[in-house]
């Protein structure tokens, strides 16, 4: 069978959508620390943003109690998304490996179809290239 470029680029497109999963991941978690960190001084984040909000612009603005309850919230949320969004990301990355090597057809796929959340257009190619190129893997 002769060797195309569809399994090579769709992987290389899994790869770069699993490497800014993977780091989007690990910034958001760290963030959400972070974020958690400095809003627990002033008892959340909903009160950090109103307390920044009165020393730029006193009296002009501040948020809903329902926002300042949500936003409160927030630093669990920021870890549960970051934490997702680093496991689709890993995903990915294993099916673009997977491409590359044309092994696993269905781990290829996969992997582009979790792309498609981290990656976005990148993850739309590669679902159609790892589509296209399924001849080229090994499917035993």
């Amino acid at each position: 069978m002769e060797k195309t470029w569809k399994p090579t680029t769709a992987g290389v497109l899994n790869i770069i959508s699993g490497a800014g999963g993977i780091g989007g991941g690990i910034f958001t978690i760290v963030a959400g620390r972070y974020i958690s960190a400095l809003a627990s001084s002033v008892g959340g984040l909903g009160n950090l943003i109103n307390n920044w909000i009165g020393d730029v612009a006193p009296g002009v603005i501040s948020l809903s109690p329902d926002a300042t309850a949500a936003l409160n919230t927030s630093p669990s949320v920021l870890l549960i998304i970051g934490i997702v969004v680093l496991v689709l990301g890993a995903l990915a990355l294993a099916g673009g490996i997977s491409a590359i090597r044309r092994e696993r057809w269905g781990l290829a796929l996969a992997g582009s179809i979790l792309a498609l959340f981290v990656g976005g257009v990148m993850g739309i190619l590669s679902i159609i290239f790892v589509s296209l190129g399924r001849k080229e893997f090994n499917l035993s």
